[in-house]
């Protein structure tokens, strides 16, 4: 199947270089219009591509620039904040040194720049030699040692801070909940002279990830001025910690009280949907998605198959399925899965043999549903064919899971002896999985 690919795939390489070519072409000439126009026309935009287009950009920018009879430190910094902006760090390290002046915004754009890359030693040096600094720049400091998991150093930096705003706050508080440090993090959110709702909000998701799920919803009650990523949070919370129903009802309060739904609460929701297979609640939810145009994307087409599928609605799974293209692999193996639990072993074979005719590479979770669904229905031959293609032909290595699936199969059809050899012929000693996938076909004595 690969190399019937390779053609292919070297046709689709040649057109993305002969657009790339042309992007750069008309961006280095200057013009940027005709470069935008290739640009739109191209069917898969790569890395490539957005890079010729934007050093377009910040040509052209830097030509007017060159070109500007008289500059002051307003233009020099916008020119050097259009290079960071772009990720071109290099370009405006070296416009910043060939300032003739800088002011403080001119030095906290190069701070970002150098924190944006990572270059966490050389952006404390920079902040040191500023000659004063603002608590903008104090900030973007604390985030750059947060971003790179150095908190207990943000956390001195935040102490000596001769002035804090709502920002600093919650960009301290961050580093604390996305470190799992909740206790500092809730002592550190006590303390804040105001509490954004942004800080609250990473508090609630705090709360969330250590268990706390009933003071994370104390935080939410105590927030007046609540936004959509306020009660997105508290959503996912209940979501991630298994209070469905929970969920379900904040979900249909904050439909009352008129707030209008965000793409992660719509996923929340309808994750929780899934799992208590609710198919009034799912299609309410999917309404809202197709509303909000967010049901062209890839992972949502994922997520409403797998939820239509444990609702039992395979037709619908199907329908959405086969509208979407290009297919990720969960949305393959959802509907192979869904058809191998509702025993419909022909439709999950044939949905698998269309994923390998595709060229969409198989893994351990495509198997488990076609080996399944083979056991329901006592296909031996067609289950020992696809589990022996594993590994020789998809180059999946089985797993505990595979052999269960295997051993439940050939159990199911009265061979407990093969069974039983199978077990033996593992390449890792059996588990209470696999034997117990045996001792349910074995009559007691």
């Amino acid at each position: 199947m690969q190399s019937l690919l390779m053609p292919y795939r070297r046709y689709c390489t040649s057109v993305a270089i002969a657009y790339n070519s042309q992007i750069a072409r008309y961006a280095r000439i200057g013009q940027i219009e005709s470069a935008r126009r290739v640009f739109d026309e191209m069917p898969d935009k790569g890395i490539v591509s957005w890079n010729s287009m934007v050093a377009g950009m910040v040509s052209e920018a830097r030509k007017a620039f060159d070109t500007m009879p008289e500059r002051n430190v307003v233009s020099w910094t916008a020119m050097v904040r259009g290079y960071v902006q772009e990720g071109l760090v290099s370009e405006a390290e070296t416009l910043f040194w060939q300032m003739p002046e800088k002011n403080v915004v001119s030095w906290t754009v190069m701070l970002g720049g150098l924190i944006q890359e990572g270059r966490l030693a050389e952006a404390r040096e920079l902040f040191d030699e500023m000659p004063r600094r603002n608590v903008i720049s104090w900030t973007t400091m604390i985030t750059g040692y947060v971003q790179n998991g150095q908190v207990d150093v943000a956390r001195k930096l935040f102490e000596v801070m001769p002035e804090k705003n709502e920002v600093s706050w919650t960009a301290m508080l961050m580093g604390y909940t996305q470190g799992g440090r909740i206790e500092e993090a809730s002592e550190l959110f006590d303390a804040m002279p105001v509490k954004a709702v942004v800080a609250c909000n990473a508090m609630i998701l705090g709360f969330g990830q250590n268990g706390e799920v009933a003071k994370a919803r104390q935080v939410f009650d105590q927030i007046r001025e609540k936004d959509d990523g306020t009660w997105s949070a508290m959503i996912k919370v209940y979501e991630r910690k298994g209070f469905e129903v929970e969920a379900l009802n904040l979900f249909a309060l904050m439909q009352r009280e008129g707030v209008q739904s965000n793409f992660p609460s719509l996923i929340s929701v309808l994750s929780v949907c899934a799992s208590l297979a609710s198919l009034d609640h799912g299609r309410q939810v999917h309404a809202e998605l197709v509303k909000s145009q967010f049901d062209s994307d890839v992972f949502v087409a994922s997520v409403l198959i797998t939820m239509y599928v444990k609702c039992g609605d395979l037709v619908k799974a199907r329908q959405i399925f086969d509208r979407f293209s290009p297919k990720d692999i969960v949305m393959w193996n959802s509907i192979i899965t869904g058809y191998a639990q509702h025993g419909l072993v022909e439709e999950a074979l044939q949905v698998f043999h269309e994923m390998c005719s595709s060229g969409m590479a198989t893994d351990g979770v495509t198997f488990v549903g076609v080996l399944s669904a083979c056991s329901y229905t006592g296909k031996v031959k067609e289950g020992l064919e696809i589990f022996e293609s594993m590994k020789s032909k998809y180059l999946v290595e089985p797993k505990t899971e595979h052999y269960a699936c295997m051993v439940d199969l050939l159990g199911r059809a009265g061979l407990v002896n093969d069974a039983m050899d199978l077990i033996q012929k593992m390449p890792v000693e059996a588990d209470a999985i696999i034997w117990g996938a045996l001792l349910v076909h074995v009559e007691p004595t």
